[in-house]
Parts: C-alpha cells; structure tokens; sequence
C-alpha cells in the first residue's frame, strides 16, 4: 500500500532540502549530524518516507532552527 501523502504538510521532501541547503550540509553530513543513513536521509527529501517524530527536535537542532519553522508553521527568519 502506497504512502498517503498529506496536503497539509506541502511538499515535505522539497522544503527539507531547502532547509538543508541553507544551513549548509549536504545529505551525508546531515545524515551523519542526525545518526540515520544517508539512503534515509534521501528518503525523506523524496517524500518516499517521512522522519520519525522522535528524529525532529534533533533535525530542527541540527539545522537550527525551531520545530515550527522545521515544519511551516512558522515562518523561515531570513537575515537582513
């Protein structure tokens, strides 16, 4: 059975990697940063598997930002 997709999240996979982008790792050094595989990692920017809830506190750490603007909650805080 194939993973639903949630249209309220938006493109999960897309905005990760932006975020990643931004903060200046690329998906292995994410990965090694977060402990997971760099395959996981690259499934999660493909929208083929979401992160464990457990794994965002540390994502949002790592990338350093708050879990609501991890998430589009809140809005990304761009530096003048």
């Amino acid at each position: 059975m194939p993973k639903r997709k949630h249209a309220e999240l938006g493109d999960w996979g897309a905005r990760l990697a932006e975020l990643r982008k931004a903060a200046g790792f690329t998906q292995e050094e994410l990965a090694a940063e977060l402990g997971v595989s760099p395959r996981m990692m690259a499934y999660y920017e493909a929208e083929s598997e979401y992160p464990p809830t457990a794994l965002l506190p540390k994502l949002a750490q790592a990338l350093s930002m708050s879990a609501d603007v991890l998430l589009g909650i809140a809005p990304i805080k761009r530096a003048a």
